[in-house]
């Protein structure tokens, strides 16, 4: 065990290139792709054993105990990545805060179980959450020293343990389902593969921490904003649940659900590795603000540039595309996707702000943020759900998410200067050439209107998903040579390109 306060194996402070950025965000993409392809297998296969009910069932009770972590969390793991060479001492603060905290919440958990099974009049619901107090317990033992890879960019143990414990779930999950026939198959899932991500924590990173609480005073300095700020804006995701449940019934909950998950997840694919890396990457650009700026601007870019057309080409192809992946029973969902996939899609053009934020230690600014969020979806989601119902519903959480972005740009024009204009103008080609994609394969759809079977169902997606991607790719490539080829992914796509081509002429390949 080294001295009580030397830096536990510190990550190297040196300046971080693009490169390293780029290479981290590729191993994270990596994990993210392999992560939400296995997560996204498992969902369709279990939405085909289950029934729309077993699903409300889950989105309750993850909802509740989000909630419940929320209220008690403390993201002190995000503080060892952020902090200048965290030292022995506070690596085994933030542990034994972790592992109290988890306690907590688990005692509030079963307290609570029952009450909310009440309120909601789904008795399911209280075995599911008393359960799921292992998932908490599971969580907060993670070896505190496996965030030095990520604070030296080093992300490969971050894949293998994401692959390994995903695989893990799915793998349980899906074998329980098949037995059972029940919900019970995605909370033993889960709990397994939280398990299996805790044991590899520590038999990827040989350092064992201690229990103390010796050195909390920076982990507390740099985490009690953040933590408040995600207690708001973990109580403004899950709102979009408890207001379903409580309105709508367990058999819809479940349809917005897998609506919602089948949105989020191919979109958010895309932006969390970005946001991890960048993270990782903005906290050692944060004394220069003129590379940071310029480093975000990239960032959104990229990010727009990716996300958008996925998230509202999704839209365009959920009639079709529910069906054939979760076959009778799902129709609801298709509504849900075309509302909620554009909705992902926009909110990513802000994404980062949350990394930006904490890299500049100005996590009191985002916990204002979260406030005015979280008032604006609950209220419209009430008024909406009050006046129209179900539609209602949708269309306020769609309202609300456009306000959400045109917030998070006022709040990035504080954070670092640039104004809502300028921000808008840095991905603006993006948005042209999603309007272009949305007319092009309106206009293709009617011709390639599916037969209803299986196959044509397949062709459909496949045709409306190529004729998307092909219009968007042309449209965006004009449009970035009209503007005079400006720096922006078009042309790191570009050079990409002028390095791969060398090689592939080597195969004959032209």
């Amino acid at each position: 065990m080294t001295s009580d306060q030397s830096p536990a194996a510190p990550a190297p402070e040196q300046e971080v290139s693009s490169r390293q950025v780029l290479r981290a965000a590729a191993w994270l993409g990596l994990a993210k792709i392999s992560s939400y392809g296995l997560g996204f297998a498992g969902t369709i296969i279990l939405a085909r054993i289950l029934v729309p009910e077993d699903f409300g069932v889950i989105a309750l009770a993850m909802a509740i105990m989000g909630i419940l972590a929320g209220l008690l969390d403390l993201p002190v793991t995000q503080a060892l990545i952020a902090l200048q060479s965290p030292t022995d001492d506070e690596f085994d603060t933030a542990w034994t805060i972790s592992i109290i905290r988890s306690i907590l919440v688990a005692l509030l958990l079963i307290a609570i179980a029952q009450p909310m099974a009440m309120i909601f009049n789904m008795p399911e619901v209280s075995g599911v959450i008393i359960a799921l107090t292992l998932n908490v317990m599971l969580f907060g033992l993670r070896n505190p020293y496996f965030e030095n890879f990520a604070r030296s960019l080093n992300f490969t143990w971050d894949v293998i343990t994401e692959i390994i414990s995903k695989t893990v779930q799915v793998i349980v999950s899906v074998s329980v389902a098949l037995i059972w026939k029940s919900y019970w198959a995605f909370v033993i899932g889960l709990i397994a593969g939280t398990l299996a991500a805790m044991i590899l924590t520590y038999l990827t990173y040989r350092k064992l921490p201690r229990l103390s609480l010796r050195s909390p005073k920076r982990l507390f300095d740099y985490s009690i904003w953040l933590g408040l700020s995600m207690i708001v804006s973990r109580l403004t995701a899950e709102s979009v649940n408890l207001i379903a449940g409580r309105r709508f019934g367990q058999g819809t909950l479940g349809q917005v659900h897998i609506g919602n998950k089948l949105s989020s997840d191919i979109s958010y694919l895309i932006l969390v590795p970005i946001m991890r890396s960048l993270f990782s990457a903005f906290s050692r650009l944060s004394d220069d603000i003129y590379r940071f700026r310029h480093a975000y601007l990239k960032a959104q870019s990229a990010t727009v540039a990716l996300a958008m057309p996925v998230g509202f080409g999704l839209a365009l192809v959920a009639d079709p595309l529910i069906p054939l992946l979760l076959g009778p029973g799902w129709e609801l969902a298709i509504v849900i996707v075309q509302f909620y996939a554009p909705c992902t899609g926009l909110l990513l053009a802000t994404g980062p702000i949350r990394s930006v934020a904490m890299a500049l230690s100005r996590t009191n600014l985002m916990l204002k943020r979260d406030v005015v969020v979280l008032v604006l979806q609950v209220s419209l989601l009430l008024l909406g759900t009050w006046l129209y119902d179900f539609i209602g519903f949708l269309a306020a959480y769609a309202v609300s998410t456009f306000i959400a972005t045109v917030i998070n740009l006022y709040f990035l024009k504080g954070l670092i200067q640039i104004s809502i204009v300028d921000q808008v103008k840095n991905f603006s080609r993006s948005i042209l050439a999603t309007a272009i994609m949305i007319g092009v394969v309106l206009a293709v759809r009617p011709m390639a209107e599916s037969s209803g079977t299986f196959f044509g169902d397949v062709l459909t997606v496949g045709v409306l998903s190529l004729t998307g991607a092909l219009a968007y790719a042309a449209a965006h490539t004009l449009l970035w040579i009209v503007s005079g080829r400006p720096e922006g992914i078009e042309r790191s796509v570009m050079n990409v390109a002028g390095k791969i081509k060398p090689k592939l002429a080597r195969f004959g390949i032209r």
